[in-house]
């Protein structure tokens, strides 16, 4: 029996509190992780969300041709599609206004767009927003200067289900000239990486 009072049992309450300090810290820690990642999977309609982040290449001789997006403009009533950009590599980016990874990429985005537009065209593939106005209103905020389809149901993109996960944004694909998919990103993406993998692409590589 430790006497009460006594330098020892001074010594070992002071290691008993730090240890339940720091037992609520990496709790308090676990928990702060989980719950930042829940919020950002339920950040969007229908619980559709960016939350997972990987990015492949597939070598030239395993590429598959991509299935083609085709639907109307966001803000327009003409039709666009992502096979009229023969001998170009195409980009397609899907996302979202309600999607905050997506708002973090943007700036990414258009920048690429313009640095390699003489290699690459880029098309957007918005997803999920029903109402097209918070769409043209991202696209304003962002001075996102290349097309996007509108799919607010979502159809478009069941099209590319076996090569991109319809419920993670935002997602991208790299097509090749040839009309393969040349690489798949799901999560956001830099600019400085975005133009590194477009050129490689464009390279044939």
């Amino acid at each position: 029996m430790v006497p009460h009072g006594s330098a020892l049992h001074r010594s070992l309450l002071g290691r008993l509190w730090a240890g339940l300090a720091v037992a609520v810290l990496l709790l308090a820690g676990a928990c702060s992780a989980t719950g930042a990642d829940e919020q950002q999977r339920a950040g969007g309609p229908n619980g559709y969300v960016g939350g997972s982040k990987s990015l492949t290449r597939v070598p030239p001789d395993e590429r598959k041709m991509a299935p083609e997006a085709t639907g109307v403009e966001l803000g327009k009533s003409t039709k666009i599609s992502t096979g009229q950009y023969d001998g170009k590599v195409v980009v397609m980016n899907v996302w979202g206004s309600w999607c905050s990874p997506c708002r973090h990429e943007a700036p990414d985005l258009q920048a690429a767009s313009v640095e390699t537009a003489r290699v690459a065209q880029f098309i957007g593939l918005n997803t999920r927003d029903t109402d097209p106005a918070p769409a043209q209103a991202f696209v304003r905020a962002f001075g996102i200067r290349y097309p996007s389809i509108y799919d607010p149901s979502g159809g478009v993109l069941l099209n590319f289900a076996h090569d991109l996960p319809p419920t993670l944004i935002p997602s991208t694909l790299i097509i090749d000239a040839k009309g393969r998919i040349a690489v798949r990103i799901v999560g956001p993406i830099s600019k400085i990486t975005l133009v590194d993998l477009i050129n490689d692409v464009a390279a044939g590589k």
